[in-house]
């Protein structure tokens, strides 16, 4: 019943993931097709990208503190969880509100950092829009808190609605707005759906959570909640300063440059959610199996998960990193956007799409360390990875531009993944990898296959248009290592839950 139960809620999400990637590349499509990748575009990207970065910085730290944290404290009493609740909200409520206020204080320093090669005149616009951004970061925590405390009930629908939210009020303000007001429509409407995302998702965990009176610091279950998110604020804050310097060095690059890196971090984005989706979904079923004392289960899960999500998404970062060009132009290149912004989207987005595979290891054994309450490692191996990111980033900017800052965005998802993985292995005696490196030899072998069949494809429909050419690769190449690796993963799926371990690792 609880693998049912798991298949149906991965299918439910993985369709409303679908549906919503759909409307993300139309959003994408029309923003493209009516701005381009011009220096105003960059500025509203930047200044955007910074309120979305530190809420990240944010949200990630307190969600991920929260749910292991809540799902042990409604264990104990529907009380403690509805008393954590409030006042993880009211206390992050606080924070964020203060930090908007700094941000719109330090508004011309931040700006400077941002893009130091900006004149002054630019300047004054990115800090412009920084202080017009900065009370957004209020909602962004709120929302936070609300998609957390549904992913901790095992309702995990409406926190992928809200992408499809976003992008249809963007469609429509650019439709209709696009024309008269420009590309200040992008800062309307950013207004816009932020806010009708907050209402959505209060709405829809209204019978979860209940506003009440009391000092937060005086929770015992906040307090842990707190020390359990040092560490991890030290990691995300490393991750956001990494970000922060790969988009000092690209907007040292051509004008546009910034806008295109985003448009391919927006196609690598669609495996991504998939990934962390799944990640977060598998996140709460291993929390509870830990909560219980069911340490047996919470192995078998992960590394049967683990080699799954690699199997499945191996052949994806292939198709990726060989068919960059012809899906950028399919997705983006029309209008506005010209050849130098496709070229410069597809090699961000080939860059991004090594990352795919150490994007399981890294989600996956992250957050079953969390499950046991553990932020200390997972920060420490992030530290290390993004130590290497930055180094990179910077010696491969030089030679290779964008496509060199996004590849060492991967290395360093990579390293992150393997320190991650080992370190698992300190709360669990059940946690082995042999179910996961034994896959490997037909994994090689299977991607062999992809990539001669996508290197042939490309010369031999060379003359096709962009959506032929990537389809009959996409589907040969795909169907070719399917066809090596198909058995040993439907075996995967369909071996029982309750397998013992041992027999596992045999």
């Amino acid at each position: 019943m609880k693998q049912k139960r798991l298949f149906k809620t991965f299918s439910s999400v993985t369709g409303i993931i679908i549906i919503s990637k759909i409307f993300g590349f139309l959003k994408q499509m029309v923003t493209a097709s009516a701005f381009g990748a011009t220096i105003e575009t960059d500025i509203i990207s930047l200044s955007q990208g910074f309120i979305a970065n530190l809420e990240y910085l944010l949200a990630q730290t307190m969600v991920t503190a929260f749910i292991p944290i809540y799902i042990h404290a409604k264990a104990e009493s529907l009380e403690k969880g509805n008393r954590l609740v409030s006042d993880t909200a009211k206390l992050f409520a606080v924070i964020a509100g203060a930090l908007a206020v700094i941000m719109t204080v330090f508004a011309y320093w931040i700006a400077k950092i941002l893009a130091p090669t900006y004149p002054a005149e630019l300047s004054a616009q990115l800090m412009r829009y920084i202080r017009i951004f900065s009370p957004i970061l209020v909602l962004y925590i709120l929302m936070a808190v609300f998609r957390a405390l549904l992913n901790a009930n095992e309702r995990f629908i409406p926190g992928e609605l809200i992408g499809i939210n976003q992008s249809v009020i963007l469609i429509f303000m650019v439709l209709i707005f696009g024309e008269t007001l420009g590309v200040q429509t992008l800062v309307l409407s950013f207004f816009a759906y932020n806010i009708w995302n907050f209402l959505f998702l209060g709405g829809s965990s209204r019978s979860y959570w209940k506003i009440s009176v009391g000092n937060p610091m005086r929770n015992k279950d906040i307090r842990r909640m707190l020390q359990m998110m040092g560490p991890l604020l030290f990691g995300y804050s490393m991750i956001y300063v990494n970000q922060q310097v790969d988009k000092i060095l690209v907007s040292g690059l051509p004008a546009g440059t910034v806008t295109a890196m985003n448009y391919g971090a927006v196609l690598s984005n669609l495996v991504a959610t998939f990934i962390g989706t799944f990640c977060s979904i598998l996140f709460t079923y291993i929390t509870k199996n830990i909560s219980i004392g069911e340490n047996r289960a919470a192995a078998l899960l992960t590394t049967r998960a683990a080699a799954i999500l690699i199997a499945l998404f191996l052949p994806v970062s292939i198709i990726t990193v060989l068919c960059a060009e012809d899906i950028v132009t399919i997705v983006f290149g029309r209008g506005a956007f010209g050849g130098n912004a496709v070229t410069g989207a597809a090699l961000a987005l080939m860059g991004y799409g090594f990352s795919f595979v150490p994007l399981v290891m890294r989600e996956l054994f992250s957050r079953f360390q969390y499950g046991y309450q553990d932020s200390k490692w997972p920060t420490i191996n992030s530290t290390i990875g993004i130590g290497f990111n930055i180094i990179f980033s910077v010696i491969l900017c030089r030679r290779f531009g964008v496509l060199g800052v996004t590849f060492a965005s991967s290395v360093s998802v990579l390293i992150c993944g393997a320190l991650n993985a080992i370190s698992a292995k300190r709360h669990n005696t059940f946690l082995h990898f042999r179910p996961i490196l034994r896959q490997i030899p037909l994994w090689t072998a299977g991607s062999a296959v992809c990539i001669l069949i996508c290197k042939m494809g490309l010369l031999r429909l060379a003359e096709a248009t962009a959506l032929l050419r990537f389809l009959l690769t996409a589907c040969c190449g795909g169907g070719g290592y399917f066809l090596v690796t198909g058995y040993a993963i439907y075996r995967l799926f369909q071996q029982r839950a309750t397998v013992n371990v041992m027999d596992e690792i045999k």
